[in-house]
């Protein structure tokens, strides 16, 4: 259809098209109530590889998504007192189902290895057994006790004697103590204690979800006065108490989220109007700008809500960047339309004719390579990019229809009622630059190779960035108490974890113990680090009964026959040994299991290991650490390979970062790729003239190579975030070529194009740099650099425009 029979068209309905679009808004805000956002740091990464797939799910069952962590630093003995009173009061606290505070390891150790001694006595400490029970072997067990009792007295030297005279304990103790590996924090008084020796942790499981508002806010609120409680009954100790966790990190990111939504927001919307008005100087033609911004942010998200049941917080910042954008278009159709009215003064169905004629194709190729950039970030595995490339590539279409329904409905509404819109006014100096450049083409050209070569040898330069922790926002007090803890009560930031799963609890116990024996293989290899496997604490039952038949065919009797004449010999009261001997006699056939009493004092460690799940599925996790010159790519490839029936996981942040850096690499590489041929196919197809659209490009390619060696002269790498520049410039940056392209076409010269559409360029530019400016106030770090990033390459683009296209161009004058 024709321009002036599309202008008819929409001059019959404006007033239609205006109530539908009312309409049309107000019911994409009351969607608005529908949206969840996602602030878990996890949900950006990709999706169907193991290395972040194996980490979400070691974060999720053994992670601390339900678990609230307090750290209590302070000399000894007044930390543990107000570890103390700080437990009995995080016990009353509602929505708290438990607290480990402190561990009574030696009555904890006297239950577990005195009734259930024979499960926890390997089979290949037999063959030593059966040497103690022999007369020599008891003979010599019993002076060493006699040795040991001649030591300063100690009532519990004398009570271990008296419980365990031939050592049994101490064989089983030795195994769980040689499984459970250097790495754990230490036991000091019972309670997790940092490898300084200057703080204890307290570990709380709340019962409700951290990504549930309302239940995380009474959650901390009764923690903050649990922690009054505490202070008030141990006044003046020198103690500090600071929380970290799940449920503080999803606090502090709905409060830093809401206060970045509102910045943006605002910030964005006033940047981008007060650009418009700084431009045209008309406050009154404003709300002509403004309604079509805020209607195509309302209209994008309520589609998205059609597409993801809940956004990405870093992914709501498409609403600032749709601002800069989606503006570009109205800027252009308000200057042309400004224009046009003057030859067309009392016609307002032929000055927008005009307007649309004479915009159109140029429109459909700004919007649409921008559309086209953002689709191509939309093929990102990571999920924030993803999301990010989705809503602003839905935006930037709605923005397209607007300019064809939309604004011509507005055009007539202001022309119509008589607005008092100010006269055309162009840009006389931008155009004798673009024209001087036009003239001195050679020149310009030869400055562009060399900025050109300068800018790709310092392109190749720039890092990766796949630190998990760059996603988090920079004021994060929940964040530098989390990375304190990991520093003191940690042995390495390289540990990682093997996960195995069964249907039920044995099943994954069983699958736990060849992983645990293959940890320990490879720790005598020199291959892995400080195994700690809960195979030794709590073996399955297969295993249990196999050492419980062990320890019933050993020669028990003879044992004993041969016990108390030693007794006497080494001058001890045979009668004082009644309970050992009633012990040792008796069948051993007891199953340890996790609902065990003997094991509840371990249930944090146990917690660390096994996770049981609804339906009766369970999962079990060993950890390690490569030992130095070698990695967790290697030794997952190994495992797999030694383990091949066993569908195991391995979950460590270096093989997490490692893969990330991977998929860093490759869709830089495919951004860059398909942006460029998608914004040159578009570029050929809208203009009709493959120079052209080369000429348009090839100034945003410079723009691009420059960001990034400003990028590796700052310092600054490549994150899972802004990693999106690039097709974002190229998409943003060639609408000012293509405005100028088409207006040079129509006035014979880039010098009467710049002086004709200068100021709708700058204005546009500007107002998309405002969008993107915000961002660099952002507290998350990525979002801060994608906005300084665009803000310094969307300037560099707009000067692009003004002297390196002309100098590209064919002359048409």
């Amino acid at each position: 259809m024709s321009a002036p029979r599309w202008a008819a068209l929409i001059e019959r309905h404006y007033r239609a098209v205006l109530v539908a679009s009312l309409l049309l808004g107000a019911a994409a805000a009351l969607s608005l109530t529908r949206l969840r956002l996602d602030v878990d740091v996890l949900g950006m990464l990709p999706r169907g590889e193991p290395a972040f797939d194996d980490f979400k799910t070691f974060v999720a069952d053994f992670g601390e998504l339900d678990e609230l962590l307090i750290l209590v630093d302070g000399p000894r003995p007044a930390r543990e007192q107000v570890a103390a009173a700080l437990t009995a009061a995080l016990a009353r606290v509602d929505g708290i189902a438990s607290v480990q505070g402190r561990i009574d390891t030696a009555t904890a150790a006297e239950a577990l290895l005195g009734r259930y001694l024979a499960n926890y006595i390997p089979l290949a400490d037999h063959d030593e057994l059966r040497q103690r029970l022999t007369p020599d072997g008891i003979a010599a067990q019993l002076a060493a006790d006699k040795a040991l009792l001649a030591a300063p007295f100690d009532l519990s030297l004398a009570r271990a004697v008296s419980e365990d005279p031939l050592g049994l304990r101490r064989i089983a103790g030795r195994h769980l103590a040689a499984a459970a590996g250097d790495a754990l924090p230490d036991l000091a008084g019972g309670y997790l204690t940092a490898r300084d020796g200057e703080a204890l942790l307290l570990i709380a499981r709340p019962t409700g979800s951290a990504f549930d508002g309302a239940f995380t806010a009474r959650l901390l609120s009764g923690v903050d006065r649990a922690i009054a409680t505490a202070r008030a009954a141990v006044p003046d100790a020198p103690v500090r108490v600071a929380l970290t966790g799940s449920y503080v990190f999803a606090q502090e990111d709905a409060a830093t989220l809401k206060a970045d939504i509102q910045r943006y927001t605002l910030l964005s919307l006033l940047g981008v109007l007060a650009v418009f008005w700084f431009g045209y100087g008309n406050l009154r033609v404003l709300p002509f700008v403004a309604y079509p911004l805020l209607l195509s942010t309302l209209l994008a998200f309520a589609v998205s809500l059609l597409l993801y049941d809940q956004l990405n917080a870093l992914s709501l910042s498409f609403a600032a960047i749709l601002y800069g954008l989606s503006i570009d278009s109205a800027i252009h159709f308000y200057g042309r339309l400004l224009e046009a009215r003057q030859r067309h003064p009392g016609e307002a169905r032929a000055a927008i004719a005009e307007t649309l004629a004479s915009l159109g194709w140029a429109n459909v190729a700004g919007s649409g390579t921008t559309a086209a950039a953002f689709l191509v970030i939309a093929l990102s595995c990571l999920a924030v990019v993803q999301q990010l490339g989705i809503l602003t590539t839905i935006g930037m279409l709605i923005t397209l229809g607007e300019f064809f329904v939309l604004y011509p409905a507005l055009g007539f509404l202001l022309l119509r009622h008589g607005a008092a819109l100010p006269p055309a006014r162009d840009t006389p100096r931008l155009g004798a630059w673009a024209a001087a450049a036009q003239r001195r083409a050679a020149l310009v050209r030869g400055i562009l190779v060399l900025v050109a070569i300068g800018g790709v040898l310092g392109a190749l330069r720039v890092p990766l960035d796949p630190s998990l922790r760059r996603l988090r926002p920079t004021d994060s007090p929940a964040l530098r108490v989390q990375e304190e803890i990991a520093a003191r009560f940690t042995r390495s930031d390289r540990a990682g974890a093997v996960l195995v799963a069964g249907a039920d609890t044995e099943a994954a116990l069983v699958a736990g113990e060849a992983v645990a024996a293959r940890l320990r293989a490879y720790r005598d290899e020199g291959v892995l680090a400080n195994p700690q496997t809960i195979d030794a604490l709590l073996p399955s039952a297969a295993v249990q009964r196999r050492r419980l038949a062990a320890y019933d065919a050993l020669p028990r009797d003879a044992a004993l026959a041969a016990l108390d004449p030693a007794l006497r010999a080494a001058g001890f009261d045979p009668a004082r040994f009644a309970g050992f001997k009633a012990a040792f006699a008796a069948p051993r056939d007891e199953i340890v299991t996790l609902a065990t009493p003997a094991l509840a004092p371990f249930a944090p460690v146990i917690e660390r290991h096994v996770r049981e799940h609804a339906g009766g599925a369970a999962m079990v996790a060993s950890y390690a650490e490569p030992a130095a010159g070698h990695d967790w790519s290697a030794i997952a490839t190994r495992l797999r390979a030694d383990l091949p029936d066993l569908p195991l996981a391995v979950a460590a942040r270096s093989l997490l970062e490692e893969r990330l850096r991977g998929v860093l690499e490759r869709e830089l590489l495919a951004f860059i790729a398909l942006a460029v041929v998608a914004n040159f196919a578009l570029l050929a197809l809208a203009l009709g003239d493959l120079r052209d659209a080369a000429a348009v490009l090839a100034p945003v390619l410079l723009v691009v190579v420059a960001v990034f060696a400003l990028m590796a002269a700052g310092g600054m790498a490549v994150d899972p975030v802004n990693l999106v520049v690039t097709p974002l410039l190229l998409g943003i940056g060639v609408d000012n070529g293509v405005y100028v392209l088409n207006a040079s076409r129509e006035l014979g010269g880039a010098g009467p194009a710049v002086r004709s559409c200068g100021r709708a360029i700058c204005v546009t530019s500007g107002t998309t740099i405002a969008g993107f400016g915000v961002l660099a106030l952002s507290t998350y770090p990525p979002l801060a650099a994608l906005g300084s990033l665009m803000v310094v390459g969307l300037a560099l683009a707009l000067a692009a425009a003004i002297v390196a296209l002309p100098a590209l161009m064919r002359r048409t004058g």
